[in-house]
C-alpha cells in the first residue's frame, strides 16, 4: 500500500475509533438529566429525519406501506433492544465497558455460530 493511501486509512481508522467511541461516553453524559430512551429516541428520530430528507431529496426516499412496515419493525427491534439495551446498562456500568461489550458481540457470534 502507497505511503498517503496508507496514512489515509490510519487517519479514516482513528476518526472512526474516536467518533464511534464518544458515542458511549456521550450516552453516559446524557442519560444523567434525560430518561434513556428519550434519549435514545430523539437521537434516532432526528438522524431518520435527516436520512430521509437527504434520500427523497436525491429521489429515492419514495416507499410502500409494506416496506415502511418492515423497516419499522426491524428498527424498533434493533433499537430497542440493542440500543436501548446499551443505553439502560450505561446507568449501571462505565460507558467504556459498554463500549467493549459491544465490540466483542462479533467474538460472541463466532463462538456461538
Amino acid at each position: 500500500m502507497a505511503a498517503p493511501k496508507r496514512t489515509l486509512v490510519i487517519i479514516a481508522f482513528a476518526a472512526l475509533y474516536l467518533i464511534w467511541g464518544s458515542t458511549y461516553l456521550g450516552i453516559k453524559f446524557s442519560i444523567e438529566t434525560i430518561p434513556p430512551f428519550l434519549m435514545a429516541g430523539a437521537r434516532f428520530v432526528l438522524a431518520g429525519i435527516i436520512m430521509y430528507t437527504i434520500a427523497w431529496s436525491q429521489g429515492i426516499g419514495e416507499s410502500n406501506w409494506r416496506n415502511w412496515r418492515t423497516s419499522l419493525i426491524i428498527g424498533a427491534c434493533l433499537l430497542l433492544g440493542g440500543n436501548g439495551g446499551v443505553t439502560i446498562s450505561e446507568k449501571f456500568i462505565d460507558s467504556g465497558l459498554a463500549a467493549l461489550i459491544v465490540a466483542i458481540v462479533p467474538i460472541y457470534i463466532v463462538l456461538l455460530g
